[in-house]
């Protein structure tokens, strides 16, 4: 049994998480009301993915943030130090904990994969149907149900130790391995093409993947202190625990939902057009643009 540390180790950590939980579903409300209000620009086919991770993000921060402060504090801290009524009540919170940034993680290889498909084969991706986006959507989440599924189970019969060493970390291994893999041969790709594409689409959709790219480096970024720290509770034989490394851990694995909307604000230029209307009332140049092109420019669009 651990002991429990002091009130001023503990509370320090606990104001930083509630901000960031506050922050988190701050902006990725914002994010989904620019997602919502831009439809012309982006509401494509190709940021299906990109508009499912924002809510996804939103639900960490409503239900897996708060879940995850109620963990730590619980376990960590005197002032939180009580017990839940059933078991299954335990079981059901600590799989909601991980959910949704498992589901958010699971978004990001199919980002990964729905971008290495644009790439490689362009033709191809722009006759995708909407029904295939919704049914990745859908497979994304029944991955990150079974997962947690498979983890109530191994906690009721008793192979708690296990599901760090078959849920956790090889779950984290392979979605690193996919998102590398698929996004260094879309720059291979990209780099050794003889025949570049300068018209709209392409740069659209190379705009898209670099936002892509950037938004999977950073969430793995945030991701890999959990994984090497699970790695060295699984693994070590020396145990040993420190309260300010496991909040670190912690508040990094939530940042992932945080950092997101910054990333869009900077190198999406339609999202920080919708930023720009939503706060500062700026008329939809795009839209009146649009509107001023003659009837045949308008069918060619």
């Amino acid at each position: 049994m651990q002991p429990f540390y002091s009130a001023s180790q503990c509370i320090p950590w606990l104001v930083v998480l509630i901000i960031e939980c506050m922050a988190i579903i701050i902006l990725n409300v914002i994010t989904t009301v620019v997602f919502v209000k831009k439809k012309r620009q982006l509401q494509r086919r190709s940021t299906y993915l990109i508009i499912h991770l924002a809510i996804v993000d939103l639900l960490v921060g409503i239900v897996s943030g708060p879940l995850q402060i109620e963990n730590r504090m619980s376990k960590d801290c005197p002032q939180w130090n009580y017990r839940r009524e059933t078991t299954w009540s335990r079981h059901i919170s600590f799989a909601f904990v991980h959910l949704f940034s498992f589901t958010s993680l699971t978004n990001l290889i199919a980002i990964s994969l729905e971008r290495l498909h644009a790439t490689f084969c362009p033709f191809r991706h722009r006759f995708v149907s909407k029904w295939v986006y919704r049914a990745i959507i859908i497979v994304i989440w029944l991955i990150a149900i079974v997962r947690e599924v498979a983890q109530i189970f191994l906690w009721e019969i008793g192979y708690f130790e296990v599901i760090n060493a078959y849920l956790y970390l090889p779950f984290y291994a392979v979605s690193l391995f996919v998102i590398c893999v698929s996004y260094i041969l879309i720059i291979i790709k990209v780099r050794c093409s003889r025949h570049p594409r300068f018209h709209y689409r392409s740069r659209r959709e190379r705009k898209l993947t670099g936002t892509a790219l950037i938004v999977s480096l950073v969430s793995l970024l945030c991701f890999l202190p959990a994984m090497i720290y699970l790695a060295y509770l699984g693994f070590s034989f020396t145990y040993f625990m420190n309260v300010h490394i496991n909040m670190a851990v912690v508040v990094l694995f939530l940042a992932n939902s945080l950092v997101n909307p910054i990333i869009y604000a900077l190198w999406m230029p339609g999202f920080r057009e919708g930023l720009l209307q939503l706060f500062y009332r700026v008329p939809d140049f795009s839209r009146n643009a649009t509107a001023n092109l003659p009837l045949c420019n308008l069918r060619r669009a």
